[in-house]
């Protein structure tokens, strides 16, 4: 009979040829995976009904592989025929190798193997058979994972009757003795990174998608180089960012081969991409979206208990709608339409929509392109020109009309994290690293005419959490600085006088899940995080000359997901979800000039989880009830508010397409 027994309990008599008995200690000291071997881990079973088997494996007496090893070899139990050259000889048949020519006990695997020609070695490779020959019958198993430091094998069990997966380390005395090669399965080659990556981000959450690539098993999703998730799917809804800031996304197909390069994007959430949005407006906290069909697009803004609805219009290209608050407290909705040459923005005051379409322009590369509520007016701007001219162009809705211009040729910077703002003038401003990624380039477009200013050569930080920020003493880029043993950070400012940086003292980069850049309502750079035991919070702020710390005392931070970092007007605020689900709560730690207060609202309804957001003043909108009404909490850093509108048409949800 042709067998091998592993004995991983109490004493067991197996029946073959003659009586042999084997012990648990005996085993072990066999050499073939076990458990209490030290580095031999069960992955899988025991597991009587084939489950830790691979590859269609279930017992049957078919093909060469049954006729050597099956019916009248094996034994068997209610699912089928259990015996470990049974199942090694299947996976090897159905890798492709056809009958050697020659059967036995598993330990006579690799004398035989070598004398028909197969190659027998000490090399694991993934479709090897792992062959020991310690024992009366030796083992076989089959090869299933392979890297620097283990190896997972599957095997079937003579007489015991059920099937396993083993992790074997490197080094173990559990290491199979030979490798037999009978028809190894080639190694597949690493995937192709993902062909593209797309964002629509809001203030609250950031919604992913990326193409599929070939022979990816799964994505690894990272912002700033922390991992946020690994996922099968080819998209991603990040809750854990604040409004007005800036990540660098990065993902990665991966496979049993390893994981390809990363497709990465930069991305500002001070924008809100097209589709339902929660945003400030003069007549009180707005939900807008795109409503209608395609043969009647349309927009919808509720504010309070009134609903208004656009003429049927263009909802414009999907890769990059916007809606913006500007100054007067009116909010907009600007697109690309027609050939994706012009601009459109539909305006609503809190009564009524108005329209008005750019005649056909140079919008920009898409990539950069962003919609800006300046002092001039509203404005599409991005980067034109080739390599040998990158110049700068925006296209502004001044009262007079449409007008482009464009900037003198110069330097688009690095790509990793070029960034548009509206300056405290309300300038559009588009600021990047240039030449060798240590000086800031910024340039301004005032409505009329462009100007630029680059820093000297300094230490602009990591790259990870780095940030372009309009503050009162300037445009700012703001980052880490040091290392671990000295934790700080650094401002470099374009003042009047000229740039400046100024770092501050050691302190503590606080962790890296939701660390953000703020300006307060002083005008002031500030950086806030978590810190300690992550219940507290810590905000260090720049005047333009000089740096201060506050930490708050130990408080609920609430939940990760959700969690926001906002300069109210009542000081800097980490504001999130608490309680459970029987009592359903928000609440906002913030920095007043007395101190840190931490107030909670009463109980309530999270809402939605798909597009709740926190606005920068402090209040908390997300749709509750059917989804059809929306509710806002709103904290004047004393006592919380909230209002819900009637049931009605609050748009389309976020769409790629």
């Amino acid at each position: 009979m042709r067998f091998r027994k592993i004995i991983v309990g109490a004493l067991v008599q197996l029946l073959a040829v003659g009586a042999v008995v084997v012990t648990a200690s005996a085993a072990a000291q066999a050499g073939s995976p076990g458990t209490g071997v030290p580095g031999v881990t069960r992955l899988c079973g025991p597991d009587a009904a084939y489950g830790c088997t691979t590859g269609g494996y279930a017992g049957r007496s078919t093909g060469w592989p049954g006729t050597k090893y099956g019916a009248g070899y094996a034994s068997s139990n209610q699912y089928g025929y259990h015996n470990c050259t049974l199942y090694a000889a299947y996976r090897i048949a159905a890798n492709g190798a056809g009958d050697p020519g020659w059967s036995g006990n598993a330990n006579q695997w690799d004398e035989k193997a070598r004398a028909a020609g197969t190659p027998v070695n000490g090399t694991a490779t993934v479709g090897a058979v792992a062959q020991w020959n310690s024992g009366s019958a030796g083992h076989v198993a089959y090869v299933e994972v392979v890297t620097s430091g283990y190896i997972e094998v599957t095997d079937d069990n003579y007489g015991l009757n059920y099937t396993d997966r083993w992790r074997i380390n490197v080094g173990s005395a559990s290491w199979p003795d030979n490798f037999i090669h009978f028809k190894d399965v080639q190694p597949p080659a690493k995937p192709p990174a993902p062909a593209t990556l797309s964002a629509l981000p809001h203030g609250s959450r950031v919604p992913l998608r990326w193409a599929a690539s070939a022979g990816a098993a799964d994505y690894l999703v990272y912002r700033d180089g922390l991992l946020l998730t690994t996922t099968a799917a080819t998209s991603f809804t990040d809750l854990q960012v604040s409004p007005k800031q800036a990540y660098a996304y990065a993902v990665e197909a991966r496979n049993s081969a390893g994981s390809s390069a990363p497709t990465t994007l930069y991305v500002q959430t001070r924008f809100e991409a097209a589709d339902r949005v929660y945003l400030r407006s003069s007549g009180g906290q707005a939900v807008c979206g795109r409503a209608g069909d395609q043969s009647t697009q349309t927009l919808v803004c509720t504010v309070g208990s009134s609903t208004v609805y656009t003429p049927a219009g263009d909802w414009g290209y999907a890769s990059d709608r916007n809606w913006l608050t500007n100054a007067d407290g009116t909010v907009s909705y600007c697109r690309r339409v027609n050939y994706g040459d012009q601009a459109q923005c539909d305006t609503f005051n809190g009564t009524t929509w108005t329209r008005s379409t750019s005649p056909r322009t140079d919008l920009g590369y898409g990539e950069n392109r962003a919609y800006l509520s300046t002092a001039s007016g509203l404005a599409v701007c991005g980067r034109t020109g080739d390599q040998s001219y990158q110049s700068l162009a925006c296209t502004l809705k001044s009262p007079t009309g449409w007008t482009t211009v464009y900037s003198p040729a110069g330097d688009w910077g690095y790509s990793t994290d070029r960034a548009w703002l509206t300056d405290s003038a309300g300038n559009a401003t588009y600021c990047r690293r240039v030449n060798n990624g240590d000086q800031a380039r910024c340039d301004t477009f005032d409505g009329t005419t462009w100007t630029w200013s680059s820093s000297p050569r300094t230490d602009l930080g990591y790259g990870e959490n780095r940030a372009y920020l309009s503050t009162a003493s300037g445009l700012a880029v703001c980052a880490r600085t040091g290392d671990q043993s000295y934790q700080s950070l650094a401002c470099t400012v374009r003042k009047p006088t000229g740039w400046t940086t100024i770092g501050s003292p050691a302190g503590d980069w606080g962790y890296s899940t939701d660390r953000a850049w703020l300006v307060d309502s002083a005008g002031n750079a500030t950086y806030c995080r978590r810190v300690n035991y992550g219940d507290q919070a810590r905000c260090d702020t720049f005047d333009g000359t000089t740096w201060t710390s506050s930490t708050s005392p130990r408080t609920d931070l609430g939940y990760g997901e959700n969690r926001a970092y906002l300069a109210t007007a009542s000081g800097l605020a980490v504001c999130g979800r608490t309680g459970d689900q029987s009592y359903q709560s928000v609440a906002c730690t913030v920095h007043k000039p007395t101190g840190w207060t931490t107030i909670g609202s009463p109980a309530g309804d999270w809402g939605y989880s798909t597009d709740r957001a926190w606005l920068p003043d402090g209040t908390y909108c997300r749709r509750v009830n059917n989804g059809d009404q929306a509710r806002c909490d709103t904290f004047d850093g004393t006592t919380w508010t909230w209002s819900a509108t009637p049931r009605t048409d609050l748009g389309y949800p976020d769409s790629f397409d």
